[in-house]
Order: structure tokens, then C-alpha cells, then sequence
């Protein structure tokens, strides 16, 4: 792995780590627990968080995944242990993602999304961003139990 990618990998899996040291010790019925009708649940956020690293991986990697990942959001069922295992391999799915990249492949276009056109650098730093930004949310629907 290129060095840059390399320093993008940790991050990531630092992040996850922290979300994984979060939810470990959270039961089955708190990951579906919504504390108040307009808040997200955890199994939510995580199923939303792994769709979009997951598709954002693979616009990288060159590969196309259709996923809608606003449908955790709209659910009204989750299953937990299917989540959980996607997460997990989500990790992984962006390590062999960015394993693969070269100096070149980093300025290479990656997505459009709503702000605008990302090469796969940008869409790389977008990507931590994102997770970044729905890890925050997790301790505060786990202070409301």
C-alpha cells in the first residue's frame, strides 16, 4: 500500500475501532433502541455508515455498488446481526480497496456527489469525514438510554 493510502487506512481504522469499542458492549434490543421517535438508532447509523464506505470503497477500487444508503434511516426493522457483520467487512473491503492504489490512481475521478465532482483522494478524506461525522452520533443516542 502507497504511503498516503496508508496513513488514509489507519484513520479509518481507528474510527472504527472507536465505533467497535462504543457498540461492544451494547446489547441487541440498545442497537434498535430509538431513544426518541426523531433520533436514529444505532443498528441505523451503522447499516447507513458501512452502505456508504462501502460504495465510496468501490467507486475507488473502479467497481460500481448500487445501495441505497438512506434505507437504514427509513427502516422499521434491522437485522443486528447481519449489520454487524457487513461492518466488519467493510473494514476490510476498504484495506484491499486501497491496497490497490497508485500515486496516479489518487487524482483519478471518484464520484459526484452533492458537492460536486471528488477524485479518489478526495473521496477517500470524504469518506473518513463521513464516518467521522456519524461516530459522533453514536454516544449521543447511547446517553439517551
Amino acid at each position: 500500500m502507497i504511503a498516503e493510502a496508508a496513513d488514509y487506512f489507519a484513520l479509518l481504522k481507528s474510527i472504527h475501532q472507536s465505533i467497535d469499542d462504543m457498540t461492544a458492549p451494547l446489547t441487541e434490543e440498545q442497537w434498535l433502541r430509538r431513544p426518541q421517535e426523531n433520533f436514529n438508532n444505532v443498528a441505523s447509523i451503522i447499516d447507513h455508515v458501512t452502505r456508504v464506505e462501502k460504495r465510496f470503497m468501490a467507486a475507488i477500487a473502479g467497481e460500481t455498488i448500487d445501495t441505497e444508503a438512506g434505507a437504514p434511516f427509513r427502516a422499521t426493522a434491522w437485522n443486528v446481526s447481519e449489520i454487524r457483520q457487513a461492518w466488519r467487512d467493510v473494514l476490510l473491503y476498504s484495506e484491499t480497496a486501497l491496497d490497490k492504489l497508485t500515486d496516479a490512481d489518487l487524482v483519478k475521478p471518484g464520484l459526484t456527489l452533492r458537492i460536486g465532482d471528488l477524485n479518489c483522494r478526495q473521496l477517500i478524506v470524504y469518506t473518513i469525514a463521513h464516518t467521522t461525522h456519524h461516530r459522533g452520533q453514536i454516544p449521543l443516542v447511547i446517553k439517551q438510554f
